[in-house]
């Protein structure tokens, strides 16, 4: 995955570096071509989330934030960035080749600046300013985004209850955050009222509930060996009601 990733040295002065995972006889710079057609196809995107992110409408902050996070997840698949031909169809499928990219799109949202050297200011309002640079990989904004995407926006803010907070309690814990966990539990929510999932998705009681999964399948040790992506789609949904419905009983009646 060549990619160029740009610094600023000084005020209105940038330069760009080649970084790839692929092997190279002469070093990265002979990537350069590669590098920059790919750069010109990022940019697009970009302008896409923007585009599509100046014209989300939401009722509370933190909805808003739920939804633009979803959102740039969304235009990565919908531009096919992951699958555009100046990537390698193996290599750069691995999670590990893909963080020198979640790097290069940060890096252009901060500074602004295009495949020819100008600059775009409003890409900097893409990402929140205290999560320009992740304290963990996993926690990126473009990686979290194409996870969250992976269930339609209706599905994901009925599991999450439209709370960041909530998608990342989930995420942290291995198996739970499985698609098809995810799935279960969007179908699980929608047999209570609305006012109910308001009470069920606030953030200290969905913490109980993704610890109670995190319990019921650990990602190691005893109990591990049968994980939800195992389960056909209706038995987890089951297994997800038998084990939460006693919790969110207890949320209820609070």
């Amino acid at each position: 995955m060549p990619v160029l990733l740009w610094s600023e040295s000084e005020p209105g002065k940038f330069s760009s570096r080649v970084q790839t995972t692929r092997r190279s006889r002469f070093g990265a710079e002979e990537h350069r071509p590669i590098a920059v057609a790919f750069d010109r196809e990022i940019d697009e995107m970009l302008d896409t989330a923007y585009d599509r992110l100046s014209r989300v409408q939401t009722t509370t902050k933190a909805e808003n934030e739920f939804v633009r996070r979803w959102m740039l997840g969304r235009v990565q698949v919908d531009s096919n960035l992951l699958g555009s031909a100046n990537l390698d169809p193996v290599e750069d499928k691995r999670a590990s080749n893909r963080q020198i990219l979640w790097e290069a799109l940060r890096t252009k949202c901060r500074l602004g600046i295009r495949v020819d050297g100008t600059v775009e200011q409003h890409w900097k309002d893409l990402i929140p300013s205290g999560e320009l640079v992740p304290k963990r990989p996993e926690h990126d904004v473009f990686r979290r985004g194409l996870w969250l995407q992976e269930q339609d926006l209706p599905d994901a803010q009925i599991t999450f209850g439209s709370s960041l907070s909530n998608a990342n309690e989930l995420h942290r814990r291995g198996p739970s955050s499985h698609i098809k966990m995810r799935q279960a539990l969007r179908d699980w929510l929608l047999t209570y009222t609305e006012h109910d999932r308001a009470t069920l998705t606030k953030t200290k009681n969905f913490e109980t509930f993704a610890k109670t999964l995190a319990k019921r399948w650990p990602g190691r040790g005893l109990g591990s060996a049968k994980q939800p992506v195992h389960y056909p789609q209706n038995e987890l949904n089951e297994e997800v009601r038998r084990v939460l419905e006693p919790v969110a009983r207890s949320v209820l009646e609070d």
